[in-house]
């Protein structure tokens, strides 16, 4: 019987937690605020293969990011572009790096394409030191580097002077992740300066800010001559019709996004001071989440059983946590249960002792 390669068996699949919640707080999605039932596609030929280029899409985005139509390529989430460029430049035993901790994706697939992945430690605080990076970089000459900016799960950027000192120091690829870029009031985009450096791509997404992550829809921008490599490996129609209709309506409806990320970062403040005043650590966020410390027992456990959900995380990351912002509403409710789980432990402690 034939089994999967040597270097896939101890491979995790992916497994979305499954406990079922009314308030869902652990993926870092967006309210549905775009798309209602009185929107219709009825002139879309769904008989016929899409544009395998998606050229309507992609002079839209232009227009939205001020960026040539043709240094811009499409697919199914920013998870597709992850994918293809390892696809298309990583060969056997070359080096991938990313800071620790970072997105999982850039690690996984890094290993299905046989490349090797390291993990670059952030500091105790979780500050991203491109110092350390550049040192890796000059130790294991990586063909390509990873940055989250701001970082999942921390929320944490990285300066635009630290990207352009990184880029600078190498001559390796390096892939910007900003797929949380519209929360943050302080992270400069790079997605203007990708002819000014022929190493760098950037990635984004429309299942955060614009709430989409339904229709699995991502984007890269390069300078031509990398964006011209990716298309030959890029599978044809890979985006299908309706997505590609979706993402034409949203890119239409900025002002709303705008106004959404907006109400999000005011919605951050609260949960932020809110969780300060219970002495927890939390740290700093500048996307739609927000990563904090507890030692509260079963913690995770205890909040779905008052009907919420949000991420826990385990190994190295043992005791944090990462909570999405939610609706006022939403994150109310989530503030009240944390005060009366912390409250109650409390009050056993007092009366143990």
């Amino acid at each position: 019987m034939k089994t999967i390669r040597d270097s896939l068996k101890d491979l995790k699949p992916y497994k979305p937690q499954s406990e079922q919640t009314t308030i869902k707080l652990d993926a870092n999605e967006s309210k549905n605020y775009l798309i209602d039932d009185t929107l219709t596609f009825n002139d879309l030929s769904l008989n016929l293969y899409p544009d395998s280029n998606a050229n309507v899409l992609r002079s839209k985005l232009s227009a939205y990011i001020n960026v040539a139509e043709s240094q811009i390529l499409v697919g199914n989430g920013s998870s597709e572009m992850i994918e293809l460029i390892l696809k298309t430049f990583i060969e056997s035993d070359n080096v991938v790096l990313g800071f620790d901790p970072s997105f999982s994706m850039y690690a996984i697939y890094t290993k299905i394409y046989n490349g090797r992945y390291i993990g670059v430690p952030s500091k105790t605080d979780f500050k991203l030191d491109i110092d350390d990076m550049i040192d890796y970089a000059k130790t294991y000459q990586p063909k390509l580097i990873f940055l989250c900016s701001p970082n999942n799960p921390t929320g944490q950027i990285i300066p635009q002077t630290d990207i352009v000192k990184l880029i600078k120091s190498t001559d390796a690829l390096i892939c910007l992740d900003e797929a949380y870029i519209e929360f943050s009031e302080n992270a400069d985009s790079m997605m203007s300066m990708v002819d000014e450096f022929d190493n760098l791509m950037v990635i984004r997404t429309f299942s955060k800010a614009f709430g989409l992550a339904g229709i699995r829809l991502g984007y890269l921008v390069s300078n031509q001559n990398i964006v011209n490599e990716l298309y030959k490996v890029k599978s044809p129609y890979n985006l299908n019709a309706v997505t590609q209709n979706l993402g034409i309506y949203a890119l239409s409806q900025i002002e709303k996004v705008n106004n959404y990320t907006k109400n999000i970062i005011e919605q951050r403040f609260f949960v932020e001071k809110a969780l300060a005043k219970l002495n927890l650590k939390v740290y700093s966020s500048e996307a739609n989440f927000i990563f904090f410390q507890s030692l509260e027992p079963n913690l995770y456990n205890k909040l779905i059983d008052k009907d919420i959900r949000i991420r826990a995380f385990s190994d190295n990351l043992k005791n944090y946590y990462r909570v999405t912002i939610g609706s006022p509403d939403e994150n109310k409710q989530f503030i009240k249960a944390m005060k009366e789980i912390i409250t109650w432990e409390k009050q056993q402690l007092k009366e143990i002792h």
